[in-house]
């Protein structure tokens, strides 16, 4: 029988944002077994080992406080800790696969084993351990632990080594060690309670299971408010999974939860917030949180607005291949300010394909940043570790619409808050909108904020500098509503042009032109309205990552200011509602509807409500009555 002191270690190198679930667990279910489990988190002492380097010289207590909030100053800190994480794992085998056996080590740097050797021997010193048990979640921990694995048998022969993984075990080899268990469930817990040297009956009851954050370190994760990754699921009783929740927030000081689901969960929307439901009657109402959940059964998005109320701020939506979401409840959840997030594996395709016939979603999620504010390919290389590649770059804007303009500088700063913690940490003090608005400038080591420094200009065509009409066609194009036939001969014909433009960049534009005489004619025959006086405002686009911000609604402004006496009228798709709402907030009404044969759908009329005169009017109630009657 070993001695019912049981070390749990969490291995590096891993983001040390909260403490381990399934150390947690375990130790929640030794205690209730008669053993007495101490935690070792030697991820966090690796973290305080290197930025005690020279080389990577950085006061940690700075990521804990209210630094961690200015951008700038995290985007710096979080290179460093990648690199070091990164390196750390740089001894693996290129393809991490079973078989590598090497050292813990930085290049250029002595073997790591002092940045855990010291914290290893205070716990045996101390403790005198029987066994011990590491949590492996990724191949970059499974390096370290057999760096620690072999100090242990080599300094402690008499103990037993057991590592509980949430990988394959056919992945990698841990070797030295007694047991691997590979951690699907609570059957595999019990397994691991049966190696540890319990009665071989062990049966194991998650109902009657609290896991035990009590010993970990909660004060000295790098962020600067308590979070805590729970699986809510793996509570049966919703009212056990409540008290739990407020016992962490009362004693621990816990300011925000990771709702988090295992792989094996088909867990939608609706099923976790049923679950969680008891727990919203009683929360505090502090307290925020995010959820993990699969794509399916979105539920009622009358819902959302009483989860944003309760804390809600991030939900991790996670697909499965082919699997589509419902774009209506990504723009509720959008609009009331929460922070969508998307997971697919091989979201672009084997090898990075672009062809979104084969990945429907792809095209979707990399079009539409103001409504899936960022996302991930579970079944490629993460794209953060891919920022500064061309491969990146090559995935996503290979299937953007407006891939051919000049592109934003940087890239977006939530690349950085690679992590769910951090994410909700930063939308717990930055809004939806102002957190999508983040752009890191890697040539300049910067921050950019979208919005912040726009310029709006209003020229003819014969003012305008240089490639900026080469650009606007640019951004037509890539707009994609209109025939592209004309475009070109339009704008250079037109009456004004105003474009937006923010570092360098022109990120919105619109246009008052002269239509062509055809189209005039063939507007009166289908609508009975004489438009030849008029100019057309139209060939308005504005880029993705500007929506919402304002952008059209000021050009549309501007050019209604400046038509110098000339009425204006402007074609807007029925389906087309961005537009039309852009047309509203700007006065502008519709008049009236056609059916276009050469786009075959429905057209809309519209003018600004102070142009429209009697006669157009009259126009408009006489066809509504002919509608009416025929």
């Amino acid at each position: 029988m070993i001695s019912s002191t049981i070390l749990l270690i969490h291995p590096p190198a891993d983001n040390p944002i909260y403490p381990s679930w399934d150390a947690a667990v375990l130790a929640g279910s030794l205690s209730d077994d008669g053993f007495c489990p101490i935690h070792y988190d030697a991820n966090l002492d690796f973290c305080r080992y290197l930025f005690s380097k020279k080389k990577y010289a950085f006061d940690l207590n700075r990521f804990t406080g209210n630094d961690f909030f200015d951008p700038a100053f995290f985007l710096g800190c979080k290179q460093k800790l990648t690199a070091c994480l990164a390196l750390a794992a740089h001894g693996r085998s290129p393809s991490g696969a079973k078989g590598a056996d090497t050292p813990f080590r930085l290049p250029g740097e002595p073997g790591l084993e002092q940045s855990f050797e010291k914290g290893l021997e205070r716990k045996f010193d101390r403790d005198d351990p029987g066994a011990v048990v590491f949590m492996i979640s990724s191949l970059d921990q499974a390096v370290a632990a057999q760096a620690m694995v072999h100090f242990i048998k080599s300094r402690y022969p008499g103990v037993k080594v057991l590592g509980l993984t949430r990988m394959n075990p056919d992945l990698f080899n841990l070797h030295g060690v007694d047991h691997l268990v590979w951690n699907k469930g609570p059957k595999d817990l019990a397994r691991l309670k049966r190696l540890l040297g319990r009665e071989a009956g062990v049966k194991m009851d998650t109902q009657e299971i609290s896991p035990d954050f009590s010993g970990m370190e909660m004060g000295h994760y790098l962020t600067p408010a308590r979070v805590m990754q729970i699986y809510p699921l793996f509570f049966k009783n919703p009212v056990l999974l409540s008290d739990f929740l407020e016992e962490q927030v009362c004693s621990l000081g816990i300011q925000g939860f990771v709702f988090a689901k295992e792989t094996t969960d088909a867990c939608s929307l609706t099923n976790m917030c049923r679950h969680l439901a008891h727990w919203f009657s009683i929360k505090q109402p502090q307290v925020y949180f995010s959820l993990q959940v699969g794509t399916q059964d979105p539920g009622d998005q009358n819902n959302l607005s009483d989860l944003f109320s309760s804390g809600l701020r991030l939900i991790h939506w996670e697909g499965e291949t082919r699997s589509g979401i419902s774009e209506k409840i990504l723009w509720e959840a959008s609009k009331l300010g929460i922070w969508n997030h998307l997971t697919y594996p091989d979201l672009f395709g084997e090898k990075g394909g672009q062809d979104p016939n084969t990945q429907p979603n792809a095209k979707f999620i990399v079009n539409n940043p103001n409504i899936v504010h960022s996302f991930n390919d579970t079944g490629q290389v993460p794209l953060q570790k891919l920022i500064q590649k061309s491969v990146w770059r090559a995935r996503v804007l290979g299937l953007m619409d407006y891939a051919k303009v000049q592109p934003l500088p940087g890239i977006p700063f939530w690349n950085f808050l690679d992590a769910p913690g951090w994410l909700l940490v930063y939308l717990s003090q930055f809004s939806r909108k102002s957190l999508a608005c983040l752009r890191a400038d890697m040539e300049n080591d910067s921050i950019i904020c979208l919005g912040s420094q726009m310029e709006f200009v209003y020229q003819s065509p014969g003012e305008l500098a240089p490639g900026i009409l080469d650009e606007i066609c640019k951004m037509v194009e890539a707009g994609g509503s209109v025939d592209l036939t004309h475009v070109r001969y339009n704008l250079e014909r037109a009456f004004l042009i105003g474009y937006a433009v923010e570092n360098g960049v022109i990120i919105g534009n619109s246009s008052l032109k002269h239509p062509r005489s055809v189209f005039i004619e063939r507007l009166k025959q289908m609508t009975g309205v004489d438009f030849t006086h008029f100019v057309e405002r139209g060939y308005t686009s504005v880029r993705p990552e500007y929506r919402s911000l304002g952008v059209g609604a000021k050009l549309l402004g501007g050019l209604t200011k400046r038509a110098n006496g000339h009425k204006i009228f402007s074609i807007i798709s029925e389906q087309n509602v961005a537009t039309q709402k852009i047309a509203i907030r700007n006065n502008t009404k519709k008049i009236l509807t056609y059916f276009s044969e050469k786009l075959n759908k429905e057209m809309g009329i519209w003018m600004p409500e102070e142009m429209i005169d009697t006669s157009v009017v009259d126009k408009r109630e006489m066809m509504k009555g002919n509608d009416e009657r025929g």
